[in-house]
């Protein structure tokens, strides 16, 4: 009974190990990655990739709610002020509005094109037609904030 006790003990910790050497590199990172969610191509053009994991099983997202998550796992910062994205990342909309978060996706039909678009990765994607508070997001999107000048 004892022996058959220490085989079982001795089997589990191979396979913990073996599981633990199979999901890690010769570096201890793991083999296993989640991509980011936030993709900072500059302090100024900020890329959010919306997933149906990161989303749960809610149906009904909009991006603010979406960007809240993200501030939460620490993937992002930002400051909303009477409905606007007033700052990312430390970077703040000056007084005057010279300069502000200006908001684009991949979503075609959340986009319009004919109010300005911006280039990803090759690809031309549309101003958004509504701000992050009322804007109702899918997976497999992105939403892109650029910091503009006017």
């Amino acid at each position: 009974m004892k022996t058959t006790k220490k085989i079982l003990s001795c089997l589990l910790a191979i396979l913990v190990l073996a599981s633990t050497i199979l999901l890690t590199g010769c570096n201890g990172e793991p083999l296993i990655k989640n991509d980011p969610l936030v993709i900072k191509d500059s302090d100024t053009y900020i890329v959010i990739k919306t997933t149906q994991d990161a989303m749960g099983d809610k149906t009904d997202m909009l991006l603010i709610e979406y960007m809240e998550l993200l501030k939460e796992k620490g993937e992002l910062e930002f400051r909303v002020e009477n409905g606007m994205i007033t700052s990312i990342n430390g970077i703040d909309n000056p007084a005057d509005y010279s300069s502000c978060w200006m908001l684009y996706t991949s979503d075609e039909t959340l986009s319009n094109v004919s109010w300005g678009t911006v280039e990803y990765e090759g690809k031309e994607y549309g101003s958004a037609v509504s701000g992050a508070e009322t804007l109702q997001i899918k997976p497999d999107q992105l939403y892109i904030w650029v910091y503009k000048s006017f």
